[in-house]
């Protein structure tokens, strides 16, 4: 409604577990949207007292004389699908125009028809990079721009921006999530009785569609009343400088990115005010309007508090007898009394050369690690970059078609009524490109087996330095991270690195170690980012010491079942890197028993460490090993540019 009522309002997102009407709610919209006057005969309904903002034609059409024609036109919502070419959306040559008439006919996209209507963008986040881009550009611009195919064409594209996301599935590119100015998490109802009468609602409606909307024509003509007025009294509603100065001050105080949070409360407060019949934005209005604006720009500090207590074991003494017997693997049951302890303190972090944990077969694929790569792609996404034959074309480079059609029109029928004539030899396929996204898995063991203070300290730096690798080369991360009895993913997939540099920095350590839990963890993470997007290419970054004492089967055993886990990586061909937190690092068997045994030991849990690495399929890479020299050169941020 708010949006409805103020067209400067940027943009609606809804973020909710799946099965809460979201879609649903955005497709009612639809039944009170208000009318609006429109040029008539208008491909884009350009809007008459908008002389900025015509079309070339209307422009034409308003040179010639002295008022435009108009019509009235409903408010619509159009659909955005996640599977649409660029073409598509940004609109391209007619090809049956081009033909017939030898003309380079621009055929208007989706931005075209989502001029002065709704675009609506189901499951969002999912959208590809490139569909991203070009929304991004059009929302900045309040018009859209095709430069291709020998068609130069501009014309507005002034939308209300609607998605729709499920967290379950991934975040939201930062960039386009700044561009919604209103978010509101949608979460079902714990009320049983309210369920229970949305279910009975549900199924009135599906017996008697036009039944169920009579029922409730008359609150469905209220809302419509209430939209049309709050329309026509937007202009006249007021904000006082004291509220406008208060809202800024909350913005810096809770530091809101940017400048659009200020501009989106003051839009979205007078849209309040106008739906609430008031003639001033008063404090509570703005509120109400911070509620909406504020959250998803404003970083919080995520609680990471794992477990109470302090960390409590006894050493053993130097006891003879077999050595399998003496290596502890992190048996001692801490669960209860380890935790709460900080991974480290500070933030250090230092440069790790970009190919330090390059897996070797990968080297094929990519020229560094986890680039964002250009990837040569045969679908219809992506950005046409050149043009081929082809047995079978079913996306046609009209370009390319006409060019190679171009040279043989002499030879061909002469009374033929088509400007050219165009026979099956001479269409070309397009080639797209895409960029080939990275994701880099972190898998960090925050048991208490890594509690020694040397170790968490240098787990820590590496982790952070990873990271600020990952930032400069625009690769997203996640975080997952196993223990105590269990794993769970700390940071979804994202490119917000603050973030999850801030996570990895609250990460607090203690209890058991499930090593196989935090394998699985990260298999079916990248498994499921793999089903969204084919070309994802995945990186799995494992942190561990090798120990494990909780199994992941009931009755099974934890060495057996981390090595299963393990093979699953191996079984998938992804790509993965053991790094040893404990090489050189753990001196707690040092501390414990005899230098000798120590020894021995450490020897066999490099054996361990080496065959989980050969399990997984992964380089094995020593915490240690992590070069702390190498400069890598700098990349501007999008800031700079």
């Amino acid at each position: 409604m708010i949006a409805a009522v103020n067209h400067d309002v940027r943009g609606v997102l809804l973020r909710g577990e799946r099965g809460t009407a979201k879609s649903t709610a955005v497709r009612a919209l639809t039944e009170i949207l208000p009318t609006q006057e429109v040029v008539e005969d208008c491909r884009f309904r350009c809007e008459p007292s908008d002389e900025g903002r015509l079309c070339e034609e209307c422009q034409r059409r308003a040179d010639d004389r002295d008022t435009l024609p108009t019509a009235r036109h409903r408010m619509g919502v159009v659909d955005l699908p996640l599977n649409a070419s660029e073409d598509r959306v940004v609109g391209s040559i007619d090809l049956e125009r081009a033909v017939s008439e030898g003309a380079n006919y621009f055929e208007p996209g989706i931005l075209a028809a989502a001029n002065r209507n709704v675009l609506y963008v189901d499951e969002v986040n999912l959208l590809d990079d490139h569909i991203v881009d070009v929304l991004l550009d059009a929302a900045a611009m309040g018009e859209n721009i095709v430069e291709r195919e020998g068609v130069s064409v501009r014309h507005p594209a002034n939308f209300i921006l609607v998605g729709t996301m499920n967290p379950e599935e991934g975040e939201l590119r930062p960039q386009l999530l700044d561009r919604f100015d209103l978010v509101v998490d949608v979460e079902a109802s714990d009320d049983v009785d309210e369920r229970v009468r949305i279910a009975e609602r549900r199924e009135a409606f599906d017996d008697d569609p036009e039944g169920f909307r009579r029922a409730y024509a008359d609150e469905q003509d209220a809302l419509r009343a209430q939209l049309r007025a709050a329309r026509d009294r937007l202009p006249d509603v007021s904000i006082d400088e004291s509220i406008l100065e208060d809202v800024s001050y909350q913005a810096v105080r809770q530091r809101a990115h940017g400048m659009r949070a200020d501009v989106a409360v003051h839009r979205i407060a007078r849209a309040i005010a106008a739906l609430e019949e008031a003639d001033d934005v008063t404090k509570a209005h703005a509120r109400e309007a911070q509620y909406f604006a504020f959250p998803h720009r404003v970083e919080g500090v995520p609680e990471m508090n794992f477990g109470k207590g302090v960390l409590g074991s006894e050493a053993e003494g130097d006891v003879e007898g077999d050595d399998d017997e003496q290596e502890t693997e992190g048996d001692q049951d801490i669960d209860g009394a380890a935790g709460g302890m900080p991974i480290a303190e500070g933030e250090e972090s230092y440069p790790v050369d970009r190919t330090a944990i390059q897996p070797p077969k990968d080297r094929t694929m990519r020229d560094r690690l986890a680039r964002r790569t250009p990837s040569t792609v045969d679908v219809k996404s992506g950005r046409y970059v050149d043009a081929r034959t082809a047995e079978t074309v079913d996306d046609v480079a009209i370009d390319s078609t006409v060019r190679a059609a171009a040279p043989h029109q002499s030879t061909r029928v002469p009374d033929d009524d088509r400007a050219i004539v165009v026979e099956p030899r001479d269409l070309r396929q397009k080639i797209r490109q895409r960029t080939a996204r990275a994701l880099v898995v972190f898998v960090v063991d925050a048991s208490g087996s890594v509690m020694s203070g040397q170790q968490m300290m240098e787990t820590k730096r590496g982790i952070l330095s990873l990271i600020e690798d990952a930032y400069r080369a625009r690769d997203r991360v996640a975080v997952v991270v196993f223990r105590g009895e269990g794993a769970f993913t700390l940071v979804e997939p994202t490119r917000n690195l603050q973030a999850a540099r801030r996570s990895v920095s609250n990460l607090t350590v203690g209890g058991n170690t499930p090593l196989a839990h935090g394998l699985v963890e990260a298999y079916r993470l990248v498994t499921r980012e793999k089903r969204r997007d084919e070309d994802l290419y995945p990186l799995v970054v494992l942190f561990s010491d090798g120990q494990t004492n909780v199994e992941y089967r009931e009755d099974g055993d934890p060495k057996d079942d981390a090595f299963e886990a393990a093979a699953l990586f191996a079984d998938d061909d992804i790509p993965s890197v053991f790094v040893d937190t404990g090489y050189e690092i753990d001196t707690t068997p040092d501390e414990i028993w005899t230098h000798r045994k120590a020894e021995r030991i450490k020897r066999k849990r490099l054996e361990r460490n080496l065959t989980y690495a050969e399990t997984m399929g992964a380089d094995y890479l020593p915490l240690v090993d992590l070069p702390r020299e190498t400069q890598l050169p700098i990349e501007p941020t999008e800031e700079a540019v």
